[in-house]
């Protein structure tokens, strides 16, 4: 039993003294982890005031006045842009609209610092108000703007040894003169144009950040254009006030005709042929084709209407123009070839008619030419010859007859009216043919005349009506 006493209490001892151990060195941990996480607050605040006390140290003599260099050689300025999306191309603004990130880089001695926490620092752009930035512009721009959401978007990055990167994102509409003479078919040149406002070039060299001057181009999707290529370019612009540096950006694009070839080129087709169909419709259906040469036209009027309110109103031809009116060119003459048609096809019977060696009546006594029926409204100029005492008649022959009955007469002039065929003589005949009342004479002549044609139509030689 003693020995299970002494063994147990052994036990205990060495068990007291491991835990007293294994505590200790807790303890110790702690207050390691303790110190290291004071050093690290204090060094983390230590830098805050490091930057701001650089901050304030870098601005204490800083004149924003005055550019970098001032008075010795002129500042290199470099530049990339970075192409987020063409929004918008318009013909007949002359213009269209980007969305940009703008880079400018520059070196100014006097944001130059040493210090063992950091090699630059990346700032707000309300810093840039606070130092000098170059008074860069867009030459052929109309309207910008720089985008704020959340915040306005643009950075300074100042590094150690005095360069600065210069950021900003925005959205401009720049104007782009346009050689239209080939539209639908054409190609176009947009530039963008970079200048210094007020620095000339003994003051500002500006140079494109080469070798990549510009990006996110290939990604970029042109409405209505595809772009073939671009090149960055720098020349010096010399005005009423100095050289200055220009940097111009072309983009080389080309129009997709697609879109025309189904809004245009498609319905003008269509168009054209359908007013050829009027070519397979009988001549006497003078409604049916004067209605689709006339539909035909005024479609076309609306396609040509359309197409100009999308393009600026310039004073040369335009492809699309001459297209336009070669279509309706074509569907005008369709309509006129009905007109010909027609006048040619009653000239021709008219001419047929007379050949036969019927009579027309005179034009010398315009007095009796009125008290006469109008053969030729009738198309049966051979029914209404002069009586046989007339001295203008054209045959001494004919004019033997000894006239007829009413009832003959009327036979006579329906026989003719057959003959003729034109839509005033049929209406006669069929409205006059089978009617019994057609044999009270002196009523017959008096509707179907009216202007003393009575005594001619009662001399007619029967001669005539063979």
């Amino acid at each position: 039993m003693k020995r299970r006493r002494l063994l147990l209490t052994r036990i205990v001892f060495f068990a007291s003294i491991i835990l007293f151990i294994c505590s200790t060195d807790i303890n110790k941990i702690d207050i390691a982890k303790s110190t290291d996480l004071k050093k690290n607050n204090s060094n983390g605040t230590g830098r805050y005031r490091n930057a701001s006390a650089l901050l304030n140290q870098l601005l204490t003599d800083y004149d924003i006045r005055l550019r970098p260099a001032f008075g010795g050689d002129a500042l290199l300025l470099t530049m990339d842009i970075i192409i987020a999306s063409f929004d918008s191309i318009s013909e007949v603004d002359m213009d269209y609209t980007l969305t940009m990130y703008l880079h400018q880089y520059w070196r100014d001695e006097r944001l130059s610092f040493q210090s063992d926490d950091f090699s630059e620092i990346t700032l707000s752009g309300e810093f840039a108000q606070h130092i000098w930035v170059p008074d860069t512009f867009l030459a052929n721009d109309k309207h910008s703007f720089l985008h704020e959401v959340t915040e306005q978007n643009k950075m300074l990055r100042i590094s150690s040894d005095g360069k600065i990167a210069y950021g900003m994102r925005l959205t401009s509409t720049l104007s782009c003169s346009m050689d239209l003479h080939n539209f639908p078919l054409d190609s176009q040149n947009c530039t963008v144009e970079i200048e210094s406002y007020g620095y000339t070039t003994s003051e500002v060299l500006m140079k494109w950040n080469q070798p990549l001057a510009v990006h996110g181009v290939e990604e970029a999707d042109v409405p209505q254009f595809s772009i073939d290529r671009y090149q960055t370019l720098d020349r010096i612009v010399t005005t009423a006030t100095g050289s200055y540096q220009r940097l111009s950006l072309v983009f080389q694009l080309k129009r997709a005709v697609g879109y025309f070839i189904f809004q245009t080129y498609l319905p003008c087709i269509l168009i054209v042929a359908l007013s050829w169909v009027s070519f397979w419709i009988n001549h006497e259906a003078t409604s049916a084709r004067v209605a689709l040469g006339i539909t035909t036209v005024l479609t076309m009027t609306t396609i040509s209407t359309g197409v100009r309110q999308s393009l600026p109103r310039i004073s040369y031809v335009k492809s699309i123009d001459i297209y336009l009116v070669m279509c309706f060119f074509f569907v005008f003459m369709a309509l006129l070839e009905y007109a010909a048609v027609n006048y040619n096809y009653w000239g021709r019977k008219s001419k047929r008619i007379s050949e036969e060696g019927w009579p027309v009546l005179s034009d010398e006594n315009k007095e009796d030419r009125e008290g006469q029926i109008n053969v030729r409204d009738f198309g049966v100029s051979s029914a209404f010859i002069n009586g046989p005492s007339d001295p203008r008649a054209p045959d001494p022959e004919m004019a033997t007859g000894q006239g007829g009955s009413p009832l003959e007469i009327n036979e006579c002039i329906i026989t003719h009216g057959k003959r003729a065929s034109s839509p005033i003589a049929q209406l006669y005949t069929s409205t006059y043919e089978n009617n019994n009342e057609m044999a009270e004479y002196p009523r017959y002549t008096k509707t179907s005349f009216e202007l003393g044609a009575r005594t001619r139509i009662a001399s007619m030689p029967t001669r005539s009506c063979k």
